[in-house]
């Protein structure tokens, strides 16, 4: 019979990193699937608030010795849709996303939406 391995550490013998946050990390509970390892999870950040029509929700996530990546949530009433960021991946997003707001010539405090 094939050895049977732990997937992963003990909890209580992992180093987390300064941006993990306990209560989401996935050390601390069992993955979904055996395959599936356990990933330090930052805490949750949501963009705007929850609608009928859907949210946006982004958290550092990260495997141990690697770095992190940033997990988009969105939400809306055909689904759900996510990524996995690279840091570099991210930046550029954000750059794109200021750009587009610098191009409706608007203020972006003076929408509620």
């Amino acid at each position: 019979m094939a050895k049977v391995t732990p997937t992963n550490k003990r909890a209580d013998v992992v180093n987390h990193p300064d941006w993990c946050a306990p209560d989401r990390c996935g050390h601390l509970v069992p993955p979904l699937m055996s395959e599936m390892t356990r990933h330090h999870r930052g805490p949750t950040h949501r963009v705007g608030d929850a609608r009928v029509g859907g949210l946006v929700v982004a958290y550092l996530i990260g495997v141990d010795a690697r770095t992190p990546l940033i997990a988009v949530y969105a939400t809306c009433r055909a689904g759900i849709g996510w990524a996995e960021l690279s840091l570099t991946q991210a930046a550029q997003l954000i750059e794109r996303l200021s750009g587009l707001v610098v191009e409706a010539d608007v203020d972006p405090g003076s929408h509620s939406d």
